[in-house]
């Protein structure tokens, strides 16, 4: 890999702010998530310029649902990256929460009582009822990775994707043990420049109103 790969996540979200899990299901970009999308689409111009690339010719490669594509649609506005629905891979999706997208912690405690506790125990192999866990997004997303990195031997590239699949991104770009993946942040006020076997934190003026 040659150019750099620059790795997104979506907006705050009116999920986010209310804590509930998200994986599948979707729900809109909040206020202040819209304008961390329009941040992160300045920044990445910026970088861009100071790196001597054209915009238009940043290959986009993005998370097709509806979350994902709004933060890329102002992102890509504000950045002047080009794009298309050739762009959306089913792979850069949000590990899902099965049963339990959509609940709060306090939702899934009432629903399956204990099962919040026998996940902090093995978060990595842990899988949500009719939901996925971390090892079996990695047998996604390293061949999405993979594809990625060859793109990038051409030009550069902006990932749109999610915080946990974006955490497993960066944890297989960087070949680093599970248990360090599991404890990577996962901002929405910033993004990750993946490049020489290391990811550089670009953040923006606009902080995140809630906790990941």
């Amino acid at each position: 890999m040659h150019h750099p790969i620059y790795l997104f996540r979506h907006g705050e979200t009116a999920w986010n702010a209310e804590k509930r899990a998200q994986g599948r299901l979707d729900s809109p970009l909040t206020e202040a998530g819209r304008a961390q999308a329009h941040a992160m689409g300045r920044m990445l111009a910026e970088q861009l310029r100071e790196a001597g690339y054209e915009p238009a010719g940043v290959i986009v490669r993005s998370s097709p649902l509806g979350r994902v594509r709004e933060t890329l649609a102002i992102a890509a506005v504000a950045a002047g990256l080009a794009h298309d629905e050739a762009c959306f891979d089913l792979r850069l999706q949000e590990i899902s929460w099965g049963d339990w997208d959509g609940l709060t912690g306090a939702e899934i405690e009432a629903g399956w009582p204990g099962a919040m506790a026998a996940r902090r125990l093995d978060r990595w192999r842990y899988e949500p009822p009719g939901g996925e866990n971390y090892a079996m997004a990695v047998e996604r997303a390293q061949p999405a990775l993979d594809e990625i990195a060859l793109l990038a031997a051409e030009r550069p590239v902006a990932v749109f994707a999610h915080g946990g699949i974006g955490r497993v991104l960066r944890g297989l770009f960087l070949r680093v043990p599970d248990a360090e993946i599991l404890e990577m942040d996962q901002p929405q006020d910033a993004f990750y420049r993946l490049h020489r076997d290391t990811a550089a934190r670009i953040g923006t003026s606009v902080d995140p109103r809630v906790e990941a």
